[in-house]
């Protein structure tokens, strides 16, 4: 990824509570695999100002009967109805929704923090929505 000895790990999407279970356990084990070697493994989201801080990001889709409910390639820009709609609600509850996406004071430090040598601070800060908003 971005800041110095941060990597991305992806795994195929699952229900939620395996994915959630996957999440928690692969945390455990990086930082006892860490441990046993003599080191430290953190997720903390903004361990050192001058540095891009870590995050967690999900891709979300809902299927139905073995297809992406998502998905309308006859709609706009591919996306269903009920995408749109499932984007409104997002929108509308986002103020709510950080109580769970940042759940800890350190979560806060990378929001609006100052730029890193990478010029980014991958924190969202704003409540918008477009194809490939990073910040």
């Amino acid at each position: 990824e971005d800041a110095n000895g941060q990597f991305e790990m992806n795994w195929n999407y699952d229900n939620a509570l395996l994915t959630a279970d996957r999440h928690v356990f692969f945390k455990y084990m990086v930082k006892s695999i860490a441990e046993q070697h003599g080191l430290r493994a953190t997720f903390m989201p903004k361990p050192f100002i001058n540095l891009t801080g870590s995050g967690c990001h999900a891709h979300v889709s809902l299927w139905s009967k073995g297809k992406n409910a998502f998905s309308d390639p006859k709609g706009e820009l591919g996306v269903s109805q009920l995408g749109y709609h499932f984007i409104g609600g997002l929108i509308h509850n986002a103020d709510a929704l950080c109580a769970l996406t940042n759940p800890t004071v350190n979560s806060y430090k990378r929001i609006n923090a100052p730029r890193t040598i990478s010029g980014a601070t991958w924190a969202p800060n704003t409540v918008t929505c477009t194809g490939n908003n990073r910040t």
